[in-house]
């Protein structure tokens, strides 16, 4: 007789992850009389066939609900109620708020994990929590490798001395395979980082740890809301390792029998914790580092799968439900803490906007989960309710920028200036930061007093992204911060980590402090703006040009100063006049920047000053002074006519009664030995072809101004004596074009096909002038890219 075989399409309820569904469809695959049987986690179903003369539909429900998961009647009552939706997340948000209020999640979720000072420790307490999921829902799969095996010892075998040692060693070999699988996988990732990092063991840069850590916080956050069966409609979020790998790694389980090796093979499996706890050993860009980690981890786990967990399963289901929402609730808890490292690190999500888009995102959820009668009805109100959300995101990001500039006309603002720099106090606490307040346009200069004890290994390093400060480390005692404010509004800034937050307000200025120009005049450019430094520079020592001959051919003078930690040394050069000068500028100070600039604003010029030695040509008309971009420290240049006769007695006179001044920004927006455009020599057209003609100079090229459209030919005239070291050859990076010039006339030809005002300089970068290309309609269009990056970097940038 034929055997009856029919097809059922069941719901099963108390599916978690995407383990359930393989714990689940292996099951049914082994029971006899089930032909096939597809269980999917993200429909909550199961496509069984079965042969009804072997068994019965009661009797595979029956299989199902051995397992602990339940075969539901119908679809609807799978979906939880909206009370218990809203009673969920009213549970997760406050125990976010609340824990992130007193700093307590800053000591529960890992950190960059490359520096010894952070306590590793807290990783065995993630391990231990995000085990309750897997010992509550899926423990029967781990806990029976843990089950000795009566079939290993013959009949009648007598009880050996190591009886006892036998009957645990399956489940302590189970668990040193997964402590091994874990660690090995952690290495890798780790090394994998390293070379996201350049190899050069600094770990993973700040913004890709950001990013990184966005991305463990969502997996954990999608993992810990589908472990509480909150939105079935986010199931097909869930990370998951690729179903063939699955299959053949469940496969290999099964086949073996040794515990240790089905312990390694875990490592493999996809589980919502592991793979975040992967992804933050990828960022710590160390093997060793990202070993540990998944060391501690997985050590973390260790306790209720090898003990507990027979406990918890011996409590029962109900029980074991209980501690499975305990457990979810704080995976997502912990889940939304690494989303707030992450938008810090990142600075894609600032702390303040975090909680706005957590609220958001519940209520789109709750509304999408409200059982319309129908499906339009639904899809309307889940479109509106999103954009709601948006915009209430976007009014809460305007109200809050808005608020910071709140007072920006306020008079008594509690700044100190001090020095022609804003002082402010801070005191530094173990588990937050500062809120300060200063004004756009003057330095700052923040001194943060750490009290002992103070200093921990998460608050010890701060990045202050919108002023280039990284990883600035404090020391118990007095700590100085120096940026310069030029824009209005409300910046973040955290710990190294993204955990400790804080935010420095901007408002405007009140009336601009004038200050008179200095006592010799040479300060020309907006004296009536710029205020005292106070800075007296030090005159011990002078740096005396000396002549050589550069690149074997060209008379120069060289002269070397170094910038310290202490100022530059020497701080006063002398040179002569009428000679073209080599300046090496040699940064050997040990703060973190690589990289500062030296303003000079007698030449409107800021120079890009890297590590080691910086070459700087010029060509000395006049005395001028110079300081680093923070005002910190100042020199000198004084110009001789002869270095055969230096009276120093009477340069450093000089020097010490110079007074030093700090200038506003815009000092410095126009660039070294740049030409007046307003007195651009004009191009005129002729059978198709514009003309225009300029002369060079031993300190500068004069500008010109032609018709976009039209071939030039640009006649610049060189009269003798004009050519110099420096000027002999000039670059124009809009046109490709690179010319050595000699005496008389020198024909430059190009086609401006685009208007815009483009940067061309000496070969060195120092001299400068523009090409101003008027558009078909007599405007001039703003470009963004004008050349000027391109420029020489040899002197000013």
């Amino acid at each position: 007789m034929e055997s009856a075989v029919k097809s059922k399409r069941l719901h099963i309820g108390g599916m978690t992850c995407i383990n359930c569904q393989n714990k689940i469809e292996t099951k049914l695959r082994n029971t006899a009389g089930v032909k096939s049987a597809k269980v999917s986690y993200n429909d909550g179903t199961a496509e069984i066939t079965y042969d009804t003369d072997i068994i019965s539909l009661r009797d595979i429900c029956a299989v199902i609900e051995k397992l602990d998961y339940q075969v539901l009647t119908e679809r609807k009552s799978s979906a939880p109620g909206i009370g218990r939706i809203i009673g969920m997340l009213v549970i997760i948000v406050s125990l976010y708020v609340l824990l992130q209020q007193f700093g307590i999640l800053n000591l529960l979720v890992p950190s960059q994990l490359a520096d010894t000072r952070m306590g590793y420790g807290m990783l065995f307490v993630i391990g231990l929590i995000t085990s309750l999921h897997c010992v509550a829902m899926c423990g029967g799969i781990n806990l029976s490798q843990c089950i000795p095996r009566g079939e290993d010892r013959g009949p009648g075998a007598q009880e050996s001395k190591n009886g006892r040692f036998s009957t645990i060693a399956p489940a302590v070999l189970y668990n040193l395979g997964r402590v091994v699988s874990y660690t090995v996988i952690g290495f890798i990732l780790g090394a994998v980082g390293l070379l996201f990092g350049g190899g050069s063991g600094a770990g993973v840069p700040v913004l890709a740890q950001g990013i990184l850590k966005l991305l463990a916080g969502v997996f954990m956050v999608v993992m810990g809301i589908n472990m509480l069966g909150l939105f079935p409609w986010l199931r097909r979020l869930q990370p998951r390792v690729p179903k063939f790998i699955a299959r053949k790694v469940n496969m290999e389980k099964a086949r073996n029998k040794s515990p240790l090796i089905v312990g390694l093979l875990n490592g493999f499996m996809p589980c919502g914790p592991l793979q975040s706890m992967q992804i933050v050993a990828l960022a710590s860009g160390n093997p060793f580092a990202g070993a540990l980690s998944m060391l501690l981890f997985s050590l973390g786990t260790v306790p209720l799968m090898l003990g507990l967990g027979s406990l918890v399963s011996a409590l029962g289901k109900k029980f074991a439900n209980k501690v499975m929402r305990v457990g979810a609730v704080l995976v997502v808890v912990l889940g939304l803490a690494m989303l707030s490292q992450g938008g810090s690190l990142s600075g894609f999500l600032p702390p303040d906007r975090l909680l706005a888009v957590i609220l958001a995102l519940c209520t789109v959820g709750v509304v999408a989960s409200i059982p319309f009668r129908k499906p339009d009805q639904k899809t309307a109100s889940t479109i509106a309710a999103s954009v709601v959300a948006v915009m209430a995101i976007a009014a809460w990001s305007t109200w809050n920028t808005t608020a910071a500039a709140a007072g920006s006309h306020s008079g008594d603002s509690g700044i100190q200036i001090v020095d022609g720099k804003q002082v402010i106090t801070s005191t530094l606490s173990s588990g937050q930061y500062p809120n300060i307040t200063v004004q756009a346009g003057t330095p700052v200069k923040w001194v943060i007093d750490a009290p002992q004890g103070s200093v921990n290994g998460c608050n010890y390093q701060i990045n202050i992204p919108e002023y280039g400060i990284s990883n600035y480390s404090f020391q118990t005692g007095e700590n100085v911060i120096e940026f310069n404010p030029t824009t209005t509004g409300k910046f973040q800034y955290s710990c190294w980590m993204g955990m400790i937050h804080g935010s420095i307000t901007v408002t405007q200025a009140g009336a601009p402090v004038s200050a008179s120009s200095s006592s010799d005049g040479n300060n020309a450019v907006g004296a009536a703006e710029a205020v005292p430094a106070g800075y007296q520079i030090p005159t011990d020592q002078l740096a005396i040009a000396k002549e050589t001959k550069y690149a074997g051919t060209y008379q120069v003078q060289e002269v070397t100063v170094k910038l310290t930690d202490q100022g530059f040394s020497p701080a006063v050069v002398v040179v002569q006049s009428g000679m073209d000068v080599k300046w090496n500028i040699v940064n050997a100070a040990s703060d973190q920047q690589s990289t500062t600039q030296v303003l000079i604003p007698d030449y409107a010029t800021k120079l890009i000053v890297n590590q080691g030695e910086n070459p700087v040509f010029f060509s000395p008309e006049k005395s001028f002074d110079f300081s680093t971009e923070d005002n910190a420290y100042y020199g000198y240049v004084k110009v001789v006519d002869s270095l055969k006769n230096v009276d120093a007695a009477a340069i450093k006179k000089e020097v010490g009664a110079f007074q030093t001044m700090i200038w506003p920004p815009e000092t410095f927006e126009v660039g070294a030995g740049e030409a007046d455009t307003a007195q651009a020599a004009e191009s005129t057209v002729k059978d198709g072809v514009q003309y225009v003609t300029s002369t060079v100079s031993s300190g500068g090229y004069g500008a010109i101004r032609v018709q976009q459209g039209v071939p030039v030919k640009w006649t610049l005239k060189a009269p003798e004596g004009s050519l110099n070291g420096c000027n002999q050859s000039i670059v124009i990076p809009e046109y490709d074009l690179k010319i050595d010039l000699k005496t008389g006339e020198n024909l430059i030809a190009f086609t401006p096909d685009r208007s815009g005002t483009f940067a061309f300089s000496c070969w060195m970068g120092m001299v400068r002038s523009s090409i101003t290309v008027v558009g078909k309609d007599g405007t001039v269009a703003a470009t963004q890219d004008d050349g000027s990056d391109e420029l020489p970097a040899g002197c000013c940038g």
